[in-house]
């Protein structure tokens, strides 16, 4: 995790990724207080204010609940995968641009899982990541359960954007 933020809110954020098995972004509400039950709910709501300074985390206000609604954010995966999986989504996703870049038909992401045969958890963090690189209507955003988007469609201009991409994010 950052090296700014509190012990609580990485040990908090480490244990948002941790739960988000899937590799997609989660929502989190008032269960994160019977997760951290030596916390107090100003404590939580503080180190998610850090988490929230950094991109990690959306927080949305509720009436009611003791704790504002938590919607994870891919880089959180960014900040915490290296000690939750032991992979960098920054490089997976790297991986994933040059691959792209040189098949286009790759704009499949289950043919592009299928490439790298990764699991979920590994793979949807560095698909999350490509999403910047892909205006309005150049991916798909059907609701659907299983990837960040079902598909890319990768055209010279994306081909340009997902090499220097590559190029710029490879360890």
């Amino acid at each position: 995790m950052y090296d700014d933020l509190s012990d609580l809110a990485q040990r908090l954020g480490k244990y948002m990724a941790e739960q988000c098995t899937d590799g997609l972004p989660g929502h989190f509400g008032d269960e994160l207080l019977d997760a951290f039950p030596d916390e107090t709910r100003e404590t939580l709501k503080g180190a998610l204010a850090e988490l929230k300074a950094d991109g990690l985390v959306e927080l949305t206000p509720l009436i009611g609940p003791n704790l504002p609604r938590v919607h994870t954010t891919y880089e959180l995966f960014v900040a915490a995968d290296a000690a939750v999986t032991g992979h960098d989504p920054r490089s997976d996703s790297a991986m994933l641009a040059r691959l792209m870049a040189d098949d286009p038909e790759l704009g499949s992401v289950q043919r592009l899982e299928q490439a790298v045969d990764w699991d979920h958890r590994r793979f949807n963090p560095a698909v999350g990541l490509l999403l910047s690189l892909f205006p309005d209507g150049r991916y798909s955003k059907e609701c659907q359960a299983d990837y960040p988007t079902r598909y890319f469609l990768v055209t010279e201009d994306e081909v340009v954007a997902l090499r220097r991409y590559a190029r710029s994010h490879s360890t």
